[in-house]
């Protein structure tokens, strides 16, 4: 680990030293297989073998020690309720044009904060956060979180990403470290999180109790068949769902959003081409979804993004439900199945030059944009990630809508592009000066 920085490092070393794409080992009392290569990973990604999620004790403590949400189950909680979600939220707009006004919304508040900077270095991250939260829990709970404990609440998911870079994971396999190093395990910050993030979602489901919020939203829908007496439809389990959009949405995003501002500052050139494609094609007007067909350049940049600067190195892990044969090995039932989409993002058999940072990767000939084959930063399969139509849009139309407004000038040297990886990659601390474009 001190040597590579993280496990998803140590583990694809070790793939390369043993010429493997399927590699086996023992962590702790759990097997866990890490499965390399594309068609490896489709296979794992895509067969009904393979959508079960591990049972861990790691896994149920992100959920206060229960088996509940979206994320981590399995069986029929998960086929009662991933489509149960989907629907319900596009009921309150997800996914529909009415988002992108909410979008810009958010966008208006970012600009404000911007402007009240004076061109002063700020790191955007816990706005970018603070924004995308709100959104989210707007179609959850029909309202916004108070500004304070979004900041506690960012504080310790920033401490826990920390937490579990250092320990390497170890609580998970040594549960009983959190009775003698609660510290050191990551165990207290995961306490303190869920202690502030239940607190968020028992004063919303108190508030959706009492009738004291307007509007329609998924709460309201959950409630109505939990008080129809639906047994796979209790309160613990609305907890859980909020729990899997809280945890998503104050990482995902606003690590997408630092990542496109480090390779902007590293590559002043891009930033140039991409806010002249921008005042090009959109001028003065407000940037939306459909944009993006038209902004070929911007769009093949963010997709550049999610390339090279890979969020998730490994896809949520699978559980196998039966013994099945991949890649000449037999991947037991039971096992923990990883996939490197870290490794397939970098692999030099589908990527030209991957270790360069080039946007026009994907734009063909003809200057359209190319389908993004290859490229899973939402994941793929039944597995997707539920929340990808938000995030695409907000993290297009605020980085859109930035651009339009500022051009983002380093504060000293270029940030550093080499990220943090814990749970999840995360871009290291910088600031940035952002300087109002003449009109």
């Amino acid at each position: 680990m001190s040597k590579h920085g993280s496990q998803w490092k140590v583990l694809s070393e070790m793939a390369k030293e043993y010429s493997t794409n399927i590699l086996g080992l023992k962590l702790g009392s759990e097997l866990v297989v890490v499965v390399y290569g594309q068609k490896n990973i489709r296979l794992i990604s895509t067969e009904k073998e393979f959508d079960a999620r591990p049972d861990s004790f790691f896994l149920r403590l992100r959920t206060l020690g229960k088996r509940t949400g979206i994320t981590f189950v399995d069986g029929p909680l998960w086929r009662e309720h991933r489509p149960f979600a989907l629907k319900h939220l596009r009921n309150c707009g997800f996914g529909k044009p009415i988002m992108d006004v909410e979008i810009q919304e958010q966008l208006s508040n970012l600009l404000i904060r911007l402007e009240k900077c004076n061109g002063n270095p700020v790191n955007i991250k816990n706005y970018i956060a603070m924004a995308l939260l709100n959104l989210l829990w707007k179609y959850i709970a029909g309202e916004q979180i108070g500004e304070e404990k979004l900041k506690q609440l960012l504080h310790y998911m920033s401490a826990r990403v920390k937490a579990f870079t250092m320990a390497g994971g170890y609580l998970n396999q040594w549960p009983w470290l959190r009775f003698i190093l609660p510290k050191w395990s990551g165990y207290s910050i995961i306490m303190q999180l869920n202690n502030q993030m239940l607190d968020i979602i028992q004063d919303s489901i108190t508030k959706h109790k009492n009738n004291a919020v307007e509007g329609n939203d998924f709460m309201y829908s959950f409630l109505k068949e939990m008080y129809g007496n639906n047994h796979l439809y209790t309160e613990d389990q609305l907890i859980g769902i909020c729990l899997d959009i809280i945890i998503a949405g104050s990482n995902t995003g606003s690590s997408t959003m630092d990542f496109a501002i480090i390779m902007l500052l590293r590559y002043p050139e891009i930033q140039e081409k991409v806010y002249e494609e921008i005042k090009h094609v959109l001028g003065d007007k407000l940037p939306s979804w459909p944009d993006g067909g038209r902004l070929v350049y911007t769009t093949a940049f963010i997709y550049e993004v999610h390339r090279y600067c890979t969020i998730a190195p490994f896809a949520g892990g699978r559980r196998a439900l039966a013994d099945v044969k991949v890649d000449g090995f037999v991947i037991p039932k039971g096992a923990t199945v990883l996939v490197s989409l870290g490794d397939l993002h970098i692999d030099s058999d589908i990527w030209v030059e991957p270790d360069k940072f080039m946007p026009e990767r994907f734009i063909d000939e003809s200057g359209e944009l190319k389908t993004t084959t290859n490229l899973y930063a939402f994941g793929i399969g039944r597995r997707r990630c539920l929340g990808e139509p938000l995030a695409k849009a907000f993290v297009f139309i605020t980085l859109v809508g930035i651009l339009q407004k500022y051009k983002i000038v380093c504060n000293g040297q270029p940030p550093c592009s080499e990220p943090i990886i814990g749970i999840l990659a995360e871009p290291r601390h910088f600031t940035a000066k952002y300087v109002k474009r003449l009109s």
